[in-house]
């Protein structure tokens, strides 16, 4: 047996318990938890029921970086002992890839070995949002770009210097990975909106232009028009709105559009509709059917462009055991939607 903390009711306290270390099946691995980072949807599932509703009593946690203590008879990528970093799910019927947990399962199609020079914490920053913003940027149901090297080249014509890009909540987690895989792409103008404090951090990361997130809609339509010389843009990302107002009345009146958000959106679909009839609507998830067939390649791709610095680590604060108090505090940081430095649990620390 081993301990875990649950969600047994929505809104409702979380609860220490015991359960099962769950064994691997074909194509999985069962780790001891080193790391698991807690992330906006962990919230929205602990307050809201996202994912989980029907699936109570589970486990939050799909950032989760362990050792490999079990392997199924069948071949494996992975050997007893190796460091990995993999993508949970809050889809999987029992919580068995959650890492709130002292072990878990991860798919050997969404987990890598951790690169030399980098560790569990750093590492288990990337599942869920890396991830995200790759399928947001560049599977067919987000944008399409062209995904940068080691993905091969692409031989459709795409003309990454004369695109725009619109990222809403750049200085989210999420958002700041879809900047840094803008600039790998080779986007030319990459303009997103946050906190003029993040303005420095942000143009580093791959930013062209920030917006302060605080001045008022028109304001910012008209910033957006400046920068691009047109009434709207292409292709707009927003990494954190639950109101698409803002997103939509930004879309281009004139071009085919796409706004991909990360929240369910079937109001923003409706909005739409109203708004900017030609414009596609879609909601982002990440996980690895959504990438499929891109997901072997991605975690393949994924710890090299960490290890060679073309992705940032991401800061954290760790709590270190399944300290109720400690988790709770990191799901309640993402309720103000505010700046959050993630927390980083560490299920088997003493």
């Amino acid at each position: 047996m081993q301990q875990a903390v649950f969600v047994t009711e929505i809104g409702k306290p979380l609860t220490l318990g015991s359960r099962a270390i769950p064994g691997p099946a074909d194509g999985q691995v069962q780790i001891k938890v080193l790391s698991t980072m807690l992330a906006p949807h962990d919230t929205y599932g602990h307050d809201l029921g996202l994912f989980i509703a029907d699936r109570l009593p589970f486990i939050l946690g799909t950032n989760i970086a362990g050792t490999v203590t079990s392997l199924p008879s069948s071949p494996s990528p992975f050997k007893i002992g190796d460091v990995v970093f993999g993508l949970g799910s809050p889809f999987y019927p029992l919580p068995e890839m959650s890492g709130l947990q002292q072990y878990a399962l991860l798919s050997t199609e969404s987990c890598a070995k951790i690169p030399q020079g980098c560790t569990p914490d750093d590492m288990v920053t990337f599942p869920v949002n890396a991830t995200t913003s790759f399928a947001a940027l560049f599977d067919v149901k987000g944008f399409g770009f062209p995904a940068p090297p080691p993905f091969p080249s692409s031989k459709e014509e795409f003309d990454a210097k004369e695109t725009a890009v619109f990222v809403i909540g750049g200085g989210s987690a999420v958002g700041k990975l879809a900047i840094q895989y803008a600039k790998l792409a080779g986007i030319g103008t990459v303009i997103t909106v946050s906190s003029v404090g993040r303005t420095e951090e942000l143009k580093a990361l791959g930013a062209t232009n920030v917006i302060d997130r605080h001045a008022m809609p028109e304001d910012i339509r008209a910033e957006v028009k400046n920068i691009t010389g047109q009434e709207g843009v292409e292709y707009i990302y927003d990494c954190v709105s639950w109101d698409y107002d803002l997103a939509i009345s930004l879309l281009s009146k004139t071009e085919k559009s796409v706004l991909l958000t990360l929240h369910p959106a079937e109001k923003a679909i409706e909005r739409a509709k109203e708004m900017r009839p030609s414009a596609t609507v879609q909601f982002i998830v990440g996980n690895e059917d959504f990438i499929q067939p891109h997901t072997k390649a991605f975690w393949e791709a994924l710890p090299i462009w960490v290890k060679e610095g073309r992705l940032k680590v991401g800061k954290v604060r760790v709590v270190e055991g399944l300290n109720l108090e400690g988790i709770e505090e990191g799901l309640a940081s993402y309720r103000d939607r505010s700046a959050v430095l993630p927390v980083v649990v560490h299920p088997n620390s003493i």
